[in-house]
């Protein structure tokens, strides 16, 4: 598993340098002049928009549990930030500047923390994140997208925890996650990106702990380069 996520690391720095020779200056509505939009249609007929960026942001986290005695999970605040790509295809109409039409796609590599708050304290969990979103278009700047979340636990806290009389060893809980997202997002067109995200985990915390970190809501602000 361990392999799948560095994988997809690398994955997502060599789209980088993959793409570099079509980025173009994105813009969402027509070029100021008719020759600025001619000479942008020439050079970069294949219509995409390469955009990097930054984002940071809040998540709301919950536990299910499976376990014969009753943790009482309740929603905790926790944070993330990182760093994504973000691919926009085709164009809104002929006169259009390349990069906003339909489809679109961002990966992403995200530092999480996730807090969920229990009968025995407050559970601490830190991931490296790979989301892969495939972005919905239906306004030039407004986009819904869905897509595959690979995740590590690099680490967990407390150590051990009592929950309803058992002992719970949760600083055990590490390695490999996968889940996936559903969200929306708008790109201004200075810079300023604003999204929320719902995601969930299919994988168990422990091979002896039945907990899955499965009810997260992000909301996001960011810069597009």
């Amino acid at each position: 598993m361990k392999k799948i996520l560095i994988f997809a690391i690398g994955l997502f720095l060599s789209m980088g340098t993959v793409v570099a020779q079509v980025k173009v200056n994105r813009g969402y509505g027509n070029p100021s002049s008719e020759a600025a939009r001619k000479s942008s249609t020439k050079s970069h007929g294949a219509a995409l928009a390469v955009k990097y960026g930054v984002k940071a942001g809040v998540n709301f986290s919950n536990m299910s549990n499976d376990m014969t005695f009753d943790p009482s999970f309740s929603i905790g605040t926790g944070f993330h930030v990182g760093a994504l790509m973000n691919l926009h295809w085709g164009q809104r109409t002929a006169s259009s500047l390349p990069g906003t039409g339909l489809w679109g796609l961002q990966p992403e590599i995200l530092f999480a923390n996730h807090a969920i708050k229990s009968g025995g304290g407050d559970i601490k969990l830190n991931y490296i994140k790979v989301p892969v979103m495939l972005k919905v278009y239906p306004l030039s700047a407004l986009s819904v997208e869905v897509g595959p979340e690979f995740s590590y636990l690099i680490s967990s806290s407390p150590e051990s925890m009592k929950v309803d009389g058992a002992t719970v060893k949760v600083g055990d809980c590490k390695g490999f996650n996968f889940g996936a997202g559903v969200g929306a997002s708008y790109e201004f067109g200075f810079g300023l990106m604003v999204g929320a995200r719902y995601s969930m985990n299919f994988t168990e915390l422990g091979k002896n702990l039945k907990w899955k970190n499965n009810s997260n809501v992000q909301i996001t602000v960011g810069w597009l380069f």
